[in-house]
């Protein structure tokens, strides 16, 4: 108390052990404490009998964090209110100890003083304001929440990899992989760009993908040798991360990098190998655009991120491997199993078309069977057969079963039923125990020329069609009669029918009919409507359009043998069965084919000229050779000719497959004596000659290119490559310069 009695406020408030101010009603600072004026290190004199504003930095009266009151709006509410106000956090650096500049944030407290007269009526007189230091607490918060923030974006990152990561344990290709790594998989991992290189040892290069998440996913691709002092590199050659955070630290580590900084404008690198089981098979890449600390966190990020990359790559590898090796071994035993089914004799009084179509599921091979040879004194004796199983043991069976039948047929002058009866007979010897089902034919011609006597019998095998050439069309149905292997001796019948001229006896194996959710019965009603549709087609035609019908994926293999009585019916124009063979291109479009062939006005005269797109599938392999077979035919292009034309097809499609892991666009162009193929695929890279190596199982497909095309080339295209050849008959080979293929149409389909 001051000696009048009244309150001393200066006395009060120089005894308070804070930083404050003491202002009128006005806001003149009336005085200032000695912790003040080192705050703002200035003198009492400097700060008393000034304004407010004169006294504090405008920034700590008018400003405060959003959200806060400023020190103004705080004296005004404490005399409106006439109690004690504060304000939120201000921030200012020129708020510092002694000798250290900082940033530093502070909170205001206004305590109003009421005036001690007893007419102003408790009127606020002065105004106590005190400085509080609340950096430690604002900084913590801070540390707090960036806290939460870097837990909570780590959390959406880690649940992005998640995602990437099940996609990445999905992905069939390498180049899905890649896509998958390299777009989402960088964009999860918060970089800018990435890439992944894949080691090829046998060429000595790594092959590298890059993507930019700032250019919409614009990628290039790259092929580098092994040696090449480049991150990406290195990582798929040492096993040990490259981290390169900054220009002078990758400048440093190779004068290389100094090209990179300036041609992909990123600052910070990182290169992880990709390592399954100690073998390096490429490397993963990030970058980012300014430098930047790798902290070890991230580099365990993107060390488990590579670690998941490594073990997909390897999975997609093996899976690879695995595929070319199965597509191998089916193609090897393929063309083992058909070299079991030689050529039909040509024949004066019948014409003989057969075919062979193997299952697509385990092995590649079967049981299945047909022939036809000629026995001097018994006419010409065809049969066809199935032995139980889809496997080599099936095959080797059907090897012994075939040749045995030969030997009995020729040794003994007998019916089909005895014939057939001696075969079971004689199965007992075989080393392998199996049964078999067959129908075996004498074909004869009748005296007048004007047919052929056909005699058969069948052992438990599917019945012959019959096919008139007016489309009448019957089975050669008789009771049945047990397997052969089931009970040797057993007594066995012969049926004898004369068919005319222009007929044809179909004889089939089950796998024609056979088909899932369908009986017996409908599937051999579907036969006989789709053979008498096809009444008017040359038989050799007939036994293409008919495979044509098969599904995608054929569950059992399938032989077929068709023979048409000659005699002395005039031979069927190809112009007349033409439009049918356009019905028949139709009906690859129908299974799921692109398919186009181009009008005859639109090509040179004498040209044929047809395409296709065929699904990545083995079962479009026996698609590509119908379909070559087919067109050959049409443009009337020689026996000979033609089946090399569709071996030839064959080899280059599989290989497109195999190789080019896309679908195939196959182009046929045909004049007469003169076949070109075209087979395109989406992998650029061409085909090369490996090592001799007679004991493998491919790796023969250039040589037999070499050995049996008249020419044969690789030309790049706008989404691949497109490898094709030209076989010529003997008598045209000479006119290669003279006559070119016609060049491509507009027509075709192309993708």
């Amino acid at each position: 108390m001051a000696p009048d009695g009244t309150v001393d406020y200066r006395a009060l408030f120089r005894a308070l052990p804070a930083p404050a101010l003491l202002l009128d009603r006005g806001l003149q600072v009336l005085d200032v404490t000695e912790r003040l004026c080192g705050l703002l290190d200035r003198a009492a004199p400097e700060l008393t009998g000034r304004s407010l504003d004169d006294t504090l930095p405008a920034s700590l009266v008018h400003e405060a964090q959003p959200g806060g009151r400023t020190l103004l709006e705080a004296l005004a509410a404490a005399v409106q209110l006439r109690d004690t106000q504060r304000t939120g956090e201000v921030r200012w650096t020129g708020l510092r100890p002694p000798g250290e500049r900082r940033e530093t944030w502070w909170r205001f407290s206004v305590l109003p003083m009421a005036s001690p007269d007893d007419d102003r009526d408790g009127e606020v007189a002065v105004l106590v304001v005190t400085v509080e230091d609340v950096t430690g607490v604002v900084r913590e918060r801070d540390r707090a929440a960036d806290l939460s923030r870097a837990e909570a974006a780590a959390a959406r990152r880690l649940q992005g990899l998640a995602h990437v990561a099940l996609e990445i344990a999905a992905a069939d290709t390498v180049t899905e992989l890649t896509d998958i790594v390299v777009t989402r998989g960088v964009s999860a991992l918060g970089c800018h760009s990435g890439g992944v290189a894949v080691r090829d040892d046998d060429e000595g290069v790594v092959r590298l993908s890059i993507t930019d998440t700032g250019l919409e996913g614009q990628r290039l691709f790259q092929v580098l040798p092994l040696d090449l002092r480049l991150p990406s590199v290195v990582a798929s050659v040492v096993p040990e991360p490259i981290f390169l955070g900054t220009r002078d630290e990758g400048l440093a580590w190779g004068e290389g990098m100094r090209r990179v900084y300036d041609s992909s404008h990123r600052s910070a690198w990182a290169s992880l190998p990709l390592l399954v089981e100690n073998r390096l098979l490429g490397s993963l890449t990030v970058s980012w655009v300014e430098e930047r600390e790798i902290t070890g966190d991230e580099r365990a990020l993107l060390a488990a991120f590579a670690a998941q990359c490594a073990q997909a790559l390897r999975h997609i590898q093996v899976r690879a491997a695995e595929r070319r090796a199965l597509v191998s071994s089916r193609l090897l035993s393929e063309t083992l199993q058909r070299s079991l089914l030689t050529e039909p004799p040509q024949l004066a009084d019948v014409e003989v078309a057969v075919r062979y179509v193997p299952a697509l599921q385990e092995s590649y091979v079967g049981g299945d069977w047909y022939d036809a040879f000629h026995v001097p004194g018994q006419g010409t004796i065809v049969v066809v057969g199935d032995v139980a199983g889809h496997d080599r043991v099936a095959t080797a069976a059907m090897a012994q079963l075939r040749n045995l039948l030969r030997g009995i047929a020729h040794s003994l002058e007998e019916t089909p039923a005895v014939v057939l009866t001696a075969l079971d007979l004689a199965m007992a010897d075989l080393p392998v125990d199996t049964m078999a089902t067959a129908v075996l034919a004498h074909v004869e011609p009748l005296e007048d020329h004007c047919g052929v006597r056909v005699r058969w019998s069948n052992a438990g095998h599917p019945p012959p069609v019959l096919l008139l050439p007016d489309g009448t069309a019957e089975l050669m149905a008789a009771k049945p009669e047990l397997m052969l292997g089931v009970e040797p001796g057993v007594y066995r019948t012969d049926h004898e029918i004369e068919v005319p001229a222009g007929a044809t006896v179909l004889m089939y194996t089950d796998g024609l009919v056979e088909r899932r959710g369908e009986s017996l019965t409908q599937s051999t009603e579907w036969l006989l409507r789709r053979v008498r549709s096809m009444a008017g087609l040359p038989v050799e035609a007939l036994c293409d359009a008919l495979l044509a019908e098969l599904p995608g994926r054929g569950e059992d293999d399938v032989a077929l043998l068709a023979l048409r009585a000659v005699g002395e019916r005039a031979p069927v124009d190809p112009e007349e069965w033409l439009p049918d063979a356009v019905d028949h291109d139709r009906r690859f479009a129908a299974d799921g084919i692109t398919l186009t062939t181009v009008p005859p006005s639109a090509l040179p005269s004498g040209t044929h000229h047809a395409s296709l797109v065929l699904a990545h599938d083995l079962a479009s392999v026996r698609r590509a050779r119908t379909f070559v077979r087919h067109h050959c035919r049409v443009a009337k292009i020689g026996a000979d000719t033609c089946e090399t034309a569709v071996l030839l097809t064959s080899e280059a499609v599989t290989n497109a497959f195999i190789h080019g892991r896309s679908e195939a666009r196959l182009r046929v162009r045909v004049r007469p004596g003169h076949v070109r193929v075209e087979v395109g695929d989406d992998n650029s890279r061409h085909p090369t000659r490996t090592d001799r190596d007679d004991d493998a199982l491919d790796g023969r497909g250039l040589d037999i290119l070499e050995m049996l095309s008249t020419r044969w080339g690789v030309d790049d295209d706008e989404v691949g490559k497109t490898v094709w050849f030209e076989v010529r008959e003997p008598s045209t080979t000479s006119d290669v310069a003279a006559s070119p293929v016609p060049p491509d149409h507009d027509g075709l389909a192309r993708r």
